[in-house]
């Protein structure tokens, strides 16, 4: 750890990528995917404008129950292995598709006359083995799909009650979802069904089912809304009120299997208006999504209409899809780029917090801090360089932060990830309006309270818990192999400390005298014991903001690992920080 790692100057910025589905989704942090057969990737036109268009995949059937286990004690995962092969050659994600459906089980399994207890067993194998698999390679799976009926009730399924693993109500779903936990704990977790993307009887139980869940500390992350339309869609406001309530949970929100089937002649060619009208639903969808920063996937079900489900299944309607049997385009892509290019960044009420503790209570003035779940922004990480006067910049790779209408200096930015320091004009206030803004499109605004100080200890591995960023007096990080002496200085690498005397110029790295030093009162203790302040303030190679503390380890410090806590005007930074002394 040294100074040059806090002060963040390094370079540049990516140029515009191509306006494809997929870049665009990048730069909103958007897995943006279609369900595809494996078979068909030796077509070249297929495997072309999947790697092309999609950042993420999932198996139209060959994950599911009776591909996988085809036998009581037999697996097979040669198909679904070369659909992960494929997406790992061009940096796709996978998304698994299903351990549990009342569909696509094998006849071993629907003919055995299994007792509650022998299906327990068997689907718990299931999901382990299939589930371990995969682990580390799917990072999302529907657990459960389309456990409920129209009116809100539960199927009748072989898991539930045809006899049933033994299990009432929802208890089966909730199983199901432990064990796949227990499978690939680092596995995103779904439950997933049709025609519940509004408010009706059925979201309702599965907003009711995922409300217990998650009081309960089951583990499930999100509902996937499968999306298969007509082109009477209804209400797109039911549709967001849906999404908001399940984000509002603190879940996820998934679009997993859109498609919007349209009439279509014996050809199988849809009408120009009707065609319209479709590209106006594939529009709704994805601007609805990118309004909540937890709607964090679209799919379609398929992507190309060569190979839709619909004509086999609806006779008289298809064209679902947003290319052509040919591969190309139709207006639904179009107006997908449209609403990927065009709708304004969202960013969350709790996203933006202290860069070095990750506290979200507050701002101060000249603070570092991070904006988190910005939906819209660079696809890869890009660092703010300081220009010839040693300032950072406030309009950084087409990106801003906003306080009150005054621009941040920038230290870096991704999409879903920027920092910046807090411009030293919000001292006075009690809050202050923010906004994010990337290609001139401006997000909500968010209201954060402002307080004289608000100190975070920036720590070692950057997560605000452990071992401090501290070094000794030769700029030698403190750790347990160099632990703190006592009667010797240490020096303390922290944000929040508010404003200075003289003045901080908002991004400004420090290189000479006068160096700011910090108006409030800050004191340190150590294992509890007070240890004097020498000093605290700016350091050269810090931009204003960052805070060098450096203190005295008294003498009665115990040694050993110690809790150290900085204070300044009375506010204390946060707990869990941890200092080495001998």
């Amino acid at each position: 750890m040294s100074r040059s790692h806090l002060a963040l100057v390094l370079l540049a910025c990516t140029p515009l990528a191509a306006q494809s589905l997929r870049d665009l989704a990048d730069q909103r942090s958007l897995r943006f995917g279609a369900a595809v057969n494996p078979s068909r990737f030796s077509e070249s036109d297929y495997a072309t404008t999947l790697g092309r268009e999609f950042n993420q995949v999932t198996a139209e059937y060959v994950m599911k129950f009776e591909p996988t286990h085809p036998g009581p004690t037999t697996y097979s995962f040669t198909q679904a292995d070369s659909i992960v092969t494929f997406a790992r050659a061009r940096n796709m994600a996978v998304r698994g598709h299903a351990f549990v459906w009342h569909i696509s089980n094998p006849r071993w399994l629907t003919t055995g006359n299994y007792t509650p207890e022998q299906l327990s067993d068997i689907l718990q194998d299931h999901i382990k083995t299939v589930g371990g698999h995969f682990a580390g390679r799917v990072y999302a799976w529907d657990v459960v799909n389309e456990a409920f009926n129209d009116n809100g009730s539960l199927r009748s399924t072989i898991w539930y009650d045809g006899p049933g693993i033994g299990l009432k109500g929802t208890e089966y779903i909730e199983q199901a979802f432990r064990w796949a936990h227990e499978a690939d704990p680092k596995a995103l977790l779904f439950y997933n069904d049709y025609s519940a993307e509004g408010l009706n009887a059925k979201s309702n139980a599965i907003y009711e089912m995922a409300r217990d869940f998650v009081t309960r500390g089951v583990p499930i992350h999100g509902i996937g809304l499968q999306a298969h339309f007509t082109a009477n869609i209804g209400s797109i406001a039911n549709i967001e009120s849906n999404i908001r309530r399940i984000t509002e949970l603190g879940l996820q929100a998934h679009i997993t299997e859109l498609d919007v089937r349209v009439a279509v002649d014996s050809s199988g060619r849809a009408t120009d208006a009707v065609l319209a009208t479709q590209a106006q639903i594939y529009n709704n969808i994805v601007t609805s999504c990118l309004k909540f920063p937890l709607c964090t996937s679209i799919q379609t079900w398929g992507f190309t209409d060569k190979y839709s489900w619909i004509p086999g299944s609806f006779p008289g309607l298809g064209a679902a899809l947003e290319f052509d049997a040919n591969y190309a385009p139709k207006p639904a892509y179009n107006a997908m780029l449209n609403a990927l290019r065009d709708s304004p960044p969202v960013i969350p009420a709790n996203g933006l917090v202290n860069a070095a503790n990750y506290t979200g209570d507050a701002v101060s003035p000249g603070e570092i801090v991070t904006l988190f779940g910005a939906n819209y922004g660079q696809p890869t990480l890009v660092i703010a360089g300081a220009d010839a006067n040693l300032r950072l910049p406030t309009n950084f790779a087409e990106t801003r932060l906003l306080f009150d209408g005054v621009a941040a200096p920038i230290l870096y930015t991704q999409a879903g990830l920027t920092s910046a320091a807090v411009p030293y004009s919000v001292s006075g206030a009690t809050t202050a309006q923010v906004q994010y803004e990337f290609r001139g499109k401006r997000s909500n605004a968010i209201t954060v309270k402002v307080v004289p100080a608000h100190p975070g200890v920036f720590t070692l591995d950057s997560r605000g818990q452990g071992a401090g960023a501290i070094l000794d007096l030769s700029h030698r990080v403190v750790n347990e192999q160099n632990a703190a002496a006592k009667g010797a200085y240490i020096q303390i690498f922290a944000t929040g400390g508010g404003m200075t005397r003289p003045s901080s110029a908002d991004g400004l790295i420090a290189s000479a005298a006068p160096i700011p030093e910090l108006i409030a009162p800050v004191s340190v203790t150590i294992g509890g014991i007070d240890c004097a302040v020498q000093y605290a303030g700016g350091a050269s190679g810090l931009v204003a903001g960052g805070v060098q503390i450096n203190a005295l380890v008294d003498s009665r410090v115990p040694s050993g690992l110690q809790p150290l806590v900085v204070t300044v005007g009375g506010a204390a930074s946060q707990p869990g920080v941890t200092v080495w002394v001998k």
